[in-house]
């Protein structure tokens, strides 16, 4: 029943963002609200089973990137970096921005992830240094401008007016921290 209310609650939030209610949900499965409380005690406590299985997903994700041998250095860096689970309801940027202004707590464990869980990335920037696939760069400002972006992509002021979702957003950063702006790679820097 867990995984069934959910599975529901999931759907809800793509149709009313953070906003919808414990008694819409429980119509939805059918059940009374007080059943609902029986599995769930809060509203709360759902959204942070959903973060908290989201997170878990993208870190089997990274996982499995890791291990694949068959997948270049860049191309698994390229995909580390734009990890989102697959129908995951955060995609929506707006959905992210609810979570980090009306549930902080929740927030805080996505937030952790996003801002703490770059080691396997430091990783393959280091191998592609070393393989001369990738410059020599400072590690650490990449970080802090990927993330800068993502507080970007959240903000209401700033979201895209085409309705990007963050996937499509979060590549589109990616493309351009991995592959900058010239048109011509052989470009050096300081060249005009």
């Amino acid at each position: 029943m867990k995984n069934r209310i959910l599975q529901e609650a999931t759907k809800e939030i793509l149709h009313r963002g953070l906003k919808f209610s414990v008694r819409d949900l429980a119509s939805r499965l059918g059940i009374s609200t007080k059943t609902l409380y029986q599995h769930f005690p809060s509203k709360e406590r759902i959204i942070a089973s959903i973060v908290e299985q989201a997170v878990n997903q993208m870190k089997d994700r990274e996982k499995e990137l890791m291990n694949d041998s068959s997948l270049p250095l860049k191309q698994k860096l390229y995909e580390a970096l734009v990890i989102i689970p697959q129908g995951f309801v955060f995609s929506d940027i707006r959905v992210m921005k609810e979570l980090q202004m009306a549930y902080p707590d929740q927030w805080a464990i996505m937030n952790d992830y996003l801002t703490k869980g770059w080691d396997n990335i430091r990783l393959l920037i280091l191998e592609g240094t070393e393989k001369g696939d990738i410059r020599d760069f400072d590690v650490e400002t990449f970080i802090r401008v990927y993330i800068g972006a993502m507080y970007q992509l959240m903000d209401h002021s700033v979201a895209s007016p085409s309705g990007l979702r963050m996937e499509d957003s979060l590549s589109l950063v990616v493309d351009l921290l991995l592959r900058g702006i010239y048109a011509d790679p052989s470009v050096k820097e300081g060249s005009r």
